[in-house]
């Protein structure tokens, strides 16, 4: 028997809850994945700032950029470039990983930095570095260069003025991230 002191919920009551519930999931959902964006973003500015000041140090004891003209590496060898930064080097940049009299600079960085946009399954893309040794660019004309190119993965490297960007090119990435 029904009475009208019975307590309880109707039907279309725990629909509109089910309702709310769901409009609540989708806004959380939508906070994290936005979430995961400025995480990435963040990650990218201080890992620019990282190499950026590596590369620095690096000019101050050598008087110049690695894969520079006048660098050990001036042909730009990416595997040379990263040893230069996390390797012990000489007054000429040549690298060694044992510290002496002559190898006494460095090491800049502890690990090269990843560019957290990269979502392949090719993790050593992250650490890609392109190096350009032929130009020397201001920024703007540099960023151009960059989001006109097809990579979405690593660093872009301009030696000459020791310039270094993410290496993001087109597509569905955008290319302010070339202002970090």
């Amino acid at each position: 028997q029904f009475h009208a002191s019975q307590k309880g919920f109707s039907l279309a009551e725990l629909l509109i809850v089910i309702a709310i519930m769901a409009v609540l999931a989708t806004v959380v959902m939508m906070n994290l994945k936005g979430g995961e964006v400025t995480a990435k973003e963040a990650a990218l500015k201080g890992n620019l700032d990282v190499l950026r000041k590596a590369l620095q140090a690096y000019r101050a004891d050598h008087a110049n950029f690695p894969c520079g003209p006048s660098d050990w590496n001036s042909g730009g060898n990416e595997t040379n470039f990263k040893r230069q930064l996390m390797w012990y080097t000489n007054a000429q940049g040549a690298v060694s990983q044992t510290k002496t009299d002559a190898y006494r600079y460095g090491p800049y960085l502890q690990k090269f930095p990843e560019n957290p946009f990269y979502n392949g399954t090719d993790l050593t893309r992250k650490q890609a570095v392109v190096i350009d040794v032929d130009h020397e660019r201001i920024m703007e004309t540099l960023q151009t260069a960059v989001a006109a190119a097809s990579g979405n993965y690593g660093w872009y490297y301009e030696a000459r003025p020791g310039l270094v960007v993410p290496h993001l090119g087109g597509g569905h990435f955008s290319d302010d991230y070339v202002n970090y």
